[in-house]
Parts: C-alpha cells; sequence; structure tokens
C-alpha cells in the first residue's frame, strides 16, 4: 500500500490542496476577511515582509488587518502558478509569483512578488507555517510599463 509520500493520486491533491490555500489567501485579503484569513495560517506561523518578521498567527492577522487599513480602497492579490516541493508527509516548501495592486495616498501602486512559502498539514488540512515576501518591484503604475527596462529605485 502506498502511503502520501509515494501515492501520485495523494501528492496531487496535496499541491491541489497548496494552490487551493494560496489562492484562498489572495481572496480573503481583498475581502479583509481576517477571520478567514486566521484559519489559512498554523497558531505558531511566521511572516517575514517589508516591515520584519512576525510571529504568531493573531500577530500576522493584525499586522495585515492593519496594512490593509492603509489602503486607499480596494487591492487586487493574483497568484500565478508556482512550485511546491515536499520535504515530508506533511511538510513543504512552496514559490509562488504574486502580483498585488493597490492605491494608497491617492497613487496606484502595482507590485510584483514572491512568495516563500513553508506549508504543513494539520488534522489533514495544509496551512501556512511561514510566508516570506521577496519584492521583485513596487512602484507607482504610471512607471509600471518601464519597470523592468529601466528600473527607479523601489518606491514603497
Amino acid at each position: 500500500m502506498m502511503d502520501a509520500a509515494t501515492d501520485p493520486v495523494a501528492r496531487a491533491e496535496d499541491i491541489a490542496a497548496i494552490n487551493a490555500l494560496t489562492a484562498r489567501y489572495a481572496l480573503v485579503v481583498d475581502d479583509h476577511d481576517m477571520e478567514c484569513l486566521a484559519d489559512l495560517y498554523t497558531p505558531d506561523a511566521v511572516l517575514v515582509g517589508l516591515s520584519g518578521t512576525i510571529r504568531g498567527r493573531d500577530a500576522i492577522v493584525a499586522y495585515v488587518g492593519r496594512t490593509l487599513d492603509t489602503y486607499d480602497g480596494a487591492s487586487i492579490h493574483t497568484p500565478h502558478p508556482g512550485v511546491v516541493d515536499f520535504t515530508g508527509p506533511d511538510t513543504a516548501l512552496g514559490v509562488i509569483p504574486s502580483h498585488v495592486e493597490y492605491a494608497q495616498d491617492g497613487v496606484q501602486y502595482v507590485l510584483a512578488l514572491r512568495y516563500h512559502d513553508r506549508y504543513e498539514r494539520s488534522d489533514d488540512v495544509w496551512l501556512f507555517a511561514e510566508r516570506r515576501l521577496e519584492v521583485r518591484y513596487a512602484v507607482p503604475v504610471h512607471h509600471y510599463g518601464t519597470v523592468l527596462t529601466n528600473p527607479i529605485p523601489n518606491e514603497v
């Protein structure tokens, strides 16, 4: 009998569940649904972001909520297909490229980033144990057309 580590169907189901986790993250952040956001993290999760390292699910949710409160309205988080590498039957690492659009202080921004994730399965549900943001660029939209060919300093 195959276990999850050797069963290709089980691994495909795990990848689908992790992909759903990353998509759900984008949706709940854009909806400002902090209760659902909390359900996506392990209790001792870590977020390494632009403001440093935040430890613990409650602290992460509070940080994301405070960040969203600085936006001038809606945000659009768009995860792109990434990669998942399993490190054990209930653990995995992933890299998820993403784009984010938002407005702050009257200026609309576009960000390209990569989430470097560590996932853990708990009670048969995949959760974020760690998310580390790697910002590739973050610019006002009026610089978007030239950011890759004529980089300007990161303005965020």
